[in-house]
């Protein structure tokens, strides 16, 4: 097949490294793969003068046409925007975030079948009503996670495919079996967006500290936190991708304090990882066993979360339980069967359509 991705942009993520590793892997298997990434915003082409058109063709011209973080091998085509006409021909297009779903909603058949692979519920990336209306459009949806597919069936009307669980590339992620670090080292993933609970994990792991004082927190971002953490996190800063290995692997706990997400991937590196896992009930379902791969709290409960943490602390078998019973139950999660899952649906869209 000839499969287009359509992606917003090539920054750090773990959508798009998701959407990388589909494409590497739907290439190695003889598709013709194209990531398509556009230097503006999709949607129709405002009236510009003549320097905002000189601007943008510039963006153009001088955008970065290699994805530096991820070894992707399959073709990359920088457009200067998703209009129809700078999209390759295809057997399948797959947009991969709201706007992408809204350019790819007016092409026509050359671009094959309209498929949108759902990764979140976007409202936070958009006007709900623009957001919600690409949920309603006429393309194949394929959902990430079983909430997904429920929010798109129940709300929407939908009947999507899925749910399309990735795999944890362990080859990246994987670490060798050791004991429980004295003190206890508690690693958090550190995003300035409200909805990803860095508030919450912090407070958390403060409430933790009354009791264990010497428990060290371990973050890692792309920014440098402005959210206040303790004057003593290791703090690692954009690291290389073939460090975060190191970072997981160097944590006893590692916690999901997310409000809501598609289906997060943090906490499968962190089991692969040998963590013991404590996260949020938000789009984990698809993936953990509660209570036993990993604990599962409510959203925006930093006194849940911090029980949880306490639970493990206070129980040094029971947290090497948990990261043990979770490092067996998520290798089982290969990208050898999400891929092939992935083309399955994808060979079965085109016979229909």
């Amino acid at each position: 097949m000839r499969i287009n991705f359509l992606v917003p942009g090539l920054a750090i993520s773990g959508g798009n490294r998701i959407i990388f590793e589909y494409a590497n892997r739907l290439g190695a298997r003889g598709h013709a793969v194209t990531i398509v990434s556009p230097t503006e915003w999709p949607g129709p082409a405002p009236r510009r003068s003549p320097r905002q058109r000189l601007a943008a063709l510039g963006r153009y011209v001088l955008a970065n046409r290699r994805v530096t973080w991820f070894d992707l091998r399959v073709a990359l085509k920088i457009v200067p925007s998703l209009a129809e006409r700078h999209v390759p021909d295809a057997d399948v297009t797959i947009a991969t975030y709201w706007r992408t779903a809204e350019a790819q909603a007016h092409y026509g058949r050359r671009k094959g079948v309209p498929v949108y692979f759902i990764q979140g519920y976007e409202i936070w990336g958009g006007p709900r009503e623009e957001v919600e209306a690409t949920y309603r459009g006429p393309a194949v949806k394929f959902a990430v996670s079983s909430w997904l597919k429920r929010l798109l069936r129940d709300r929407f009307g939908q009947d999507p495919v899925g749910p399309m669980v990735q795999g944890v590339n362990f080859e990246q992620f994987h670490h060798a079996a050791r004991p429980i670090n004295d003190p206890p080292r508690i690693g958090m993933l550190y995003r300035d967006t409200t909805w990803r609970g860095t508030t919450e994990g912090l407070h958390a792991v403060e409430l933790v500290r009354k009791k264990y004082p010497r428990a060290r927190l371990v973050m890692f971002g792309q920014g440098w936190p402005w959210i206040e953490a303790p004057p003593d996190v290791e703090y690692h800063h954009d690291p290389p991708q073939d460090e975060l290995r190191k970072i997981y692997g160097g944590c006893d706990i590692w916690i999901n304090p997310s409000w809501h997400e598609g289906l997060p991937l943090p906490p499968m590196e962190a089991m692969a990882c040998r963590c013991a896992v404590v996260t949020t009930n938000v789009g984990t379902e698809d993936y953990l066993v509660a209570g036993e791969t990993a604990l599962v709290v409510p959203p925006r409960d930093s006194e849940a979360i911090a029980d949880a943490i306490l639970t493990l602390l206070d129980d040094r078998r029971r947290l090497q339980a948990v990261a043990d019973a979770g490092h067996r139950h998520i290798r089982t999660f290969t990208w050898e069967r999400a891929v092939l899952g992935f083309e399955r649906a994808l060979e079965d869209v085109v016979r229909v359509r």
